[in-house]
């Protein structure tokens, strides 16, 4: 019994981290063609890439919370920023830690999404005009604080831990608890593919679509604030406007996607988590070899992710002719 459980657990292991290995044999094998030696032995390499892998995978879990539950929200961006803004701020103008500063970014990402969620609900508004409004709003908030100064406390390495190793991996733990925590142990984390898959027939076998749409914005500002405490962590946090706060968040998104595929031999989050490694090692990669600038990087991304998706979604109709000829196989 023990035996299958550990091999079954090898299994569900090895086929989940499957795609960060076929992307770094491939990568190395580029890298050695082009006399790059250093690619996959640096510990630089692994440190800049582990880094940015977190950093990816909190907001790409952020993005994924709310795709599961049916909606796409498009003010997360603009959460990261106004939180990392004002929580950056307090606690450089009092002398605070960085643990502050981490708390901090979660309680005012909470609240601001819970606010979102309001203007959702008894607004009435379509899910999308809803948070390009709240983006808007919480946008032009980001010009009326502190002077319009932003963040910058790079040169601050007290503050900044959560922005390297090894801290960062405790924020991503937290991200990834609260994530699991809500999606797998909670029955509105539960009831989410019912939503997702169609809301008006939740609704109608008792699902409170409200109460859903709160408590997922709460889960997914703590996620929001976990990922605005690692922003103003690596880098300087200027005001924006014109929905620019979109491409913080959804420059994440690939991960949340690929992660479904990814994670079916364990779990969606973990799958996200995996994505992001293979992506970064990818990235790292191209760096390497000449084509991590120029618009190269864009262009091997995009047809990379749409070969991907290309693939993933034949992989249902695969599955079921491979398990048509086993039944008749088995018939004969």
């Amino acid at each position: 019994m023990k035996t299958n459980k550990a091999r079954n657990f090898m299994k569900r292991f090895f086929l989940t981290m499957l795609f960060p290995i076929i992307v770094f044999s491939v990568m190395f094998i580029l890298a050695r063609g082009k006399g790059v030696t250093y690619y996959g032995f640096s510990m630089d390499m692994w440190r800049t890439v582990l880094v940015n892998t977190s950093s990816t995978a909190v907001a790409a879990l952020a993005i994924w919370l709310q795709v599961r539950n049916g909606r796409f929200d498009f003010s997360g961006g603009a959460v990261m920023v106004l939180s990392a803004i004002i929580a950056g701020n307090i606690v450089i103008s009092n002398h605070l830690g960085p643990v502050v500063y981490l708390v901090l970014s979660i309680v005012i990402a909470v609240v601001l999404c819970i606010v979102t969620s309001l203007i959702y609900i008894y607004g009435r508004l379509p899910i999308m005009i809803c948070t390009i409004g709240a983006a808007l709003l919480y946008e032009s908030i980001t010009y009326l604080v502190f002077e319009a100064r932003g963040l910058s406390m790079m040169s601050n390495t007290k503050l900044t831990i959560f922005g390297r190793m090894p801290y960062i991996f405790i924020v991503l733990g937290i991200a990834l608890v609260v994530f699991i925590g809500y999606s797998y142990f909670t029955v509105a984390g539960k009831r989410s593919k019912l939503l997702a898959n169609n809301q008006q027939a939740a609704v109608n076998i008792g699902v409170n679509e409200k109460k859903n749409v709160i408590q997922t914005f709460i889960v997914c500002g703590i996620i929001l604030g976990c990922a605005a405490a690692i922003h103003g962590s690596k880098s300087s946090v200027s005001p924006q406007a014109g929905l620019s706060t979109a491409s913080t968040l959804f420059s994440n998104i690939i991960p949340a996607y690929m992660g479904v595929f990814v994670g079916m031999a364990s779990v969606d989050a973990v799958g996200v988590v995996v994505a992001a490694l293979a992506m970064e090692i990818l990235n790292y990669g191209l760096s390497c070899i000449g084509y991590g600038s120029g618009g190269w990087q864009q262009i091997i991304v995009g047809t990379f992710m749409l070969i991907f998706y290309a693939i993933t979604a034949q992989w249902p109709r695969m599955k079921a002719a491979k398990a048509k000829k086993a039944r008749i196989a088995a018939a004969e």
